[in-house]
């Protein structure tokens, strides 16, 4: 049975937040975790109570602050006997300590509450990030062994190393023989030198898309099955039919029938291709 937590496909209820859904549907979950996210979560809602408070006292004491200041006896125009009032005294107007307090120890509230709320966050980033590096030691490990033991193939191809690369899109079949330059991951994108000697210093920017690496092995092909092979004499692909793969000096050798490869007596014979240069279809 596969460990991998999954979510719940059941619908989320109106009185649910997102979060409370995903963590009632996800399973299985570090206990630290759950912990975690669980006080986040009551944390929001502590927070969305504070909020449904905060908001009509602030609404109310801005409405009577406007209220009292157009009651405010304000001095008319050309009346010199009433002095205008100063700022202190427009404040004393409008204060209500008891208010003011309520509001601002509400605020210090949530203050408080979103701190902790990040703290906690942070707490979770950490745990998922030593995590994660633990996975990629487990992963570092894994692929050295399966290296020793000859079953890792790599992702790209590393420089020096044979490849088909395919020129044109367009034309699923006009592959060629390559050689790598390098490789750049953040852009997946190869630099190969063309194989052919007749080219001189041509080199050609592709992506990965259009690049195959040939590292086939000798039980990956069977007899009568369709592939990929360098014609003799050439460094371009066509297709062909294996026959045979068999051991030839200190080297694997592929026995194949080319497609449209008839002598002028219309015979097609079968001819040895390195297994280096066949690709399966």
């Amino acid at each position: 049975m596969s460990s991998r937590a999954t979510i719940s496909k059941r619908k989320i209820e109106q009185s649910e937040t997102i979060l409370e859904y995903v963590l009632d549907g996800l399973t299985p979950i570090p206990p630290i975790l759950k912990r975690d996210l669980s006080h986040i979560s009551a944390l929001q809602k502590t927070c969305d109570t504070l909020h449904s408070k905060l908001t009509p006292l602030e609404t109310s004491y801005l409405e009577e602050s406007l209220r009292k200041i157009k009651d405010f006896p304000f001095p008319k125009d050309n009346d010199s006997n009433v002095p205008i009032p100063t700022t202190e005294e427009l404040e004393s107007v409008i204060s209500s300590p008891s208010t003011v307090s309520e509001i601002t120890s509400v605020r210090s509230s949530l203050l408080s509450l979103s701190r902790e709320k990040v703290d906690t966050a942070q707490h979770i980033l950490d745990y998922v990030d030593e995590y994660v590096r633990g996975i990629d030691e487990e992963i570092k490990v894994m692929e050295g062994q399966l290296k020793e033991e000859g079953y890792f193939e790599p992702a790209c191809a590393s420089a020096g190393s044979p490849v088909a690369l395919l020129l044109s899109p367009a034309s699923p079949l006009s592959w060629i023989l390559g050689c790598v330059i390098s490789y750049v991951p953040e852009t997946c994108m190869y630099r190969i030198s063309d194989s052919d000697p007749d080219v001189v210093n041509k080199v050609y920017n592709l992506s990965k898309g259009q690049v195959k690496l040939l590292n086939l092995k000798p039980g990956e092909i069977s007899v009568g099955e369709d592939v990929m092979a360098v014609y003799p004499d050439t460094t371009s692909f066509y297709p062909a039919k294996v026959e045979g793969v068999r051991k030839v000096g200190g080297g694997n050798v592929v026995y194949v029938v080319f497609k449209d490869d008839q002598d002028e007596m219309g015979v097609t014979h079968e001819k040895p291709v390195l297994l280096k240069h066949v690709m399966k279809l």
